[in-house]
């Protein structure tokens, strides 16, 4: 198959539509547009991204995205041969140099992206065949890959901040990473993510924000944040998914869109009453982000890994040893931001 060919026979089928909805975000200081027929779509994963809409005149966009479903196009769009993709939706017989495509066999849904055109497309043959999962970070796989050519990188962790000092927290499931930031949350500290953030590797690293949308475990949801309660995005299904909350439908000015980083921290459950800080390497910040964040975001991995190390090699690292006083938790990283980072 050649992909060049496929890729313009796809956007000869969106530039074709009579009608689409376009919606214009701004990112890291770079203007997307979201472009699509599809309001039940869109209806899906713009919410995530709400908080970065552009209300200003139509710009030209730094990287454009296309989704539908096949009842919005005029005709339904062509797949690929489904054989010879792996696990991680990579194709090693194919030419992704230009033309990028991340298909996982198992799942009815297509990325596409041409970096020659900073152009990606989503489709997916239902609205109802999404995975719910994919809509608390839409596109990511799409903004992943037109990270290539930027001085940026999508990095698994969440980012918290305060007057101006925000601090990087990766971390495997079950480190302890979320519950911390929404916990940090609660406590009043401004959020830019508890599970993918935008890292600019600039001369400063900063972070900024991509999703707003937190997911929580459900038995994490009703022992430790009851009181969400109210705000629950999908109250019928959050046991058998995640608990799903927009950030600013409870904290509306919580949200911030940057922050300068100023530390890596590595979350690790302790099992002891008070939470404590210790310090750590790069080697370390570099394995608490690389696996999980290589493993979820498709393509040119070597790449990634460099930005990743970059990052690790230039920001300070604490072990963030986490007991179980909340009182304590939050007087200690009080302490920690004004004493360890001044």
């Amino acid at each position: 198959m050649d992909l060049s060919t496929y890729f313009n026979n796809v956007l000869s089928l969106f530039d074709s539509l009579p009608y689409v909805q376009t919606d214009q975000l701004k990112l890291a200081n770079r203007t997307v547009h979201l472009r699509t027929p599809s309001l039940p779509l869109r209806e899906r994963f713009l919410p995530a991204l709400a908080h970065l809409l552009d209300a200003k005149e139509e710009i030209k966009p730094a990287l454009t995205i296309w989704y539908a479903d096949d009842n919005s196009l005029a005709h339904a769009m062509k797949a690929p041969p489904l054989e010879g993709f792996n696990a991680q939706g990579y194709h090693p017989d194919l030419d992704q140099e230009d033309i990028q495509i991340f298909f996982q066999p198992w799942q009815t849904q297509i990325f596409l992206y041409s970096r020659s055109k900073s152009i990606g497309i989503y489709w997916v043959q239902k609205v109802e065949q999404v995975p719910w999962w994919e809509c608390t970070f839409s596109f990511r796989a799409l903004f992943h890959l037109w990270t290539r050519d930027l001085p940026a990188q999508l990095v698994h962790a969440g980012t918290m901040a305060k007057n101006g000092r925000g601090v990087l927290i990766p971390g495997q499931s079950g480190s302890g990473k979320s519950t911390s930031c929404l916990n940090l949350l609660r406590a009043g500290y401004d959020y830019l993510g508890d599970d993918y953030v935008w890292v600019e590797l600039a001369e400063e690293i900063k972070v900024y924000t991509l999703y707003q949308t937190a997911k929580v475990e459900p038995h994490n949801f009703l022992t430790r944040f009851p009181e969400w309660e109210p705000y629950l995005r999908n109250k019928a299904s959050y046991k058998e998914q995640k608990a799903i909350f927009h950030v600013t439908d409870m904290y509306p000015k919580a949200g911030i869109l940057v922050s300068p980083v100023q530390a890596i921290l590595l979350p690790k459950v302790a099992h002891q009453e008070h939470t404590r800080f210790e310090k750590a390497n790069p080697t370390q910040a570099l394995m608490a982000m690389a696996p999980t964040t290589l493993h979820h975001l498709p393509h040119h991995r070597p790449n990634s890994y460099r930005k990743l190390m970059k990052a690790a090699s230039l920001l300070p690292v604490y072990h963030w040893h986490l007991g179980r006083n909340r009182d304590q938790f939050v007087e200690s990283f009080d302490h920690f931001l004004a004493n360890e980072l001044s």
